[in-house]
This record gives C-alpha cells, structure tokens and sequence, in this order.
C-alpha cells in the first residue's frame, strides 16, 4: 500500500496561504518536521514535493499493468481503482493539492506532464498484450489510454467538489461501460457474438405527400408496437 502521507499537508498549507513562490524550502522542512537536507534527500524540491504522491502512484499503476494474469479490461479497472484509491486516500491533502495547483499555473502545467504519463502507462500496457500491433488497433488503444485518464479524472474533479458524488464502484461502472465498446479488441474471446437472425426491418407505408412529421410519428408508432 502507497503512502498516504508522501506529502505533508501542513507543507501543502503553508504553500498556499504564504504563496508558493515565497515560501522557503526552510520554512516547509521546518513545516514538515525535518531538516533542510532530509527535505532534499526527499524530495529534491519544492516542485517534487507537491508531486511525490503522483510519482508513487505512476509507479504502483505500472507495476499493477505488468503483473495481472487477468483480462485486459478487469485489469484495467484495476488500475483506475488504484489511482483513484491512493488520491482520494486523504481527502485534507488531495484537497489542499487541488487548490493549490488551481493557483500555480507551472504546477498545472506539470500536471498535465503527468497525465500524460498514465495514458502512456496505459498504452505500454495494452502494446505488450500485442493489442497494438496494428495501425487501426494502435489508433484504438492510444484513444482507449486517453479515455481511460479522462473518465477517472472526471469522477476525481466530482469527487473534490462533493465526495458523496461518486467513489470507486461508480468510477469502475463507468470504466467498464467504456471499455465493453472495445471488447472485440481487448477481450475477443468474451466478446458477444453478433446475433445470426437478419434484422427485423420496420417499415411504415403512408400516403403519398405525407410531410415528414407524420413520417416520424408513424415509424416511433411502429416501433412502439414492435417492442410489445
């Protein structure tokens, strides 16, 4: 199990009430309660520090994706819990985190680095169960990582606002009902089997210059009788 407490929320608080920039490295060690080289020894910088959970949470996805034995989509599933578990694990810091990014325009900018370090964790994933051999399937599975990030990003920012608004069962049926879309690609053996009977055509006769209310009318009627 990650961490929770990689980065002191006492820290994370003195950046955003004193203001990231005039905050010391001195004064968040002293925050932190350490010593300005154990400080560096571990995180490096001020930068690194806000980050040292991402950084811990990219390296438990990808050792997650390498060691499953089961399916692709379930395992994917999995690595959505993780990220989402190990974020919202400490609601104090992953909300100070949340404002203070919002506030620090270079801090977003490395968080969009880092989004994309999942989507390429994800992909490096899905190339080594060969679902990429392909141009068509390369294209596939660059867009199955990129959906992947924003759908748990999006329960994550619900989530931040009010954390009754979601939790992980939510974020795994959304994940799944994504990834059924691909399930020719990612798990072609459970896939379902296109039915064998020809479909059933509705069709609706009118008279001649009937305008096109009326045409819709008549075939939602039809349809209607159809599902009976």
């Amino acid at each position: 199990m990650i961490s929770s407490s990689a980065v002191p929320s006492a820290a994370l608080d003195l950046l955003i009430t004193q203001g990231f920039d005039t905050t010391s490295v001195d004064e968040l060690a002293a925050t932190a309660g350490m010593s300005r080289s154990t400080f560096f020894r571990r995180f490096g910088s001020k930068e690194n520090m806000v980050f040292a959970d991402q950084e811990m949470i990219i390296t438990h996805v990808k050792t997650t994706l390498a060691a499953s034995s089961v399916s692709a989509t379930q395992t994917l599933i999995d690595a959505a819990h993780v990220v989402f578990d190990q974020y919202t694990m400490n609601p104090e810091a992953a909300q100070l985190r949340h404002r203070l990014l919002s506030s620090v325009p270079s801090l977003r900018e490395r968080e969009l680095v880092s989004t994309h370090r999942y989507e390429r964790a994800f992909y490096d994933f899905l190339s080594a169960r060969e679902l990429a051999a392909s141009a068509p399937n390369r294209a596939l599975c660059l867009g199955i990582s990129a959906g992947l990030v924003a759908i748990h990003n999006d329960h994550l920012r619900l989530w931040l606002r009010d954390p009754s608004a979601t939790d992980r069962e939510r974020l795994a049926g959304d994940v799944r009902l994504f990834l059924d879309r691909f399930a020719d690609l990612l798990d072609p053996g459970n896939a379902p089997k296109s039915s064998a009977r020809s479909p059933r055509v509705v069709v609706s006769v009118l008279d001649e210059g009937s305008d096109e209310q009326t045409v819709l009318d008549a075939v939602a009627k039809a349809l209607r009788e159809h599902k009976r």
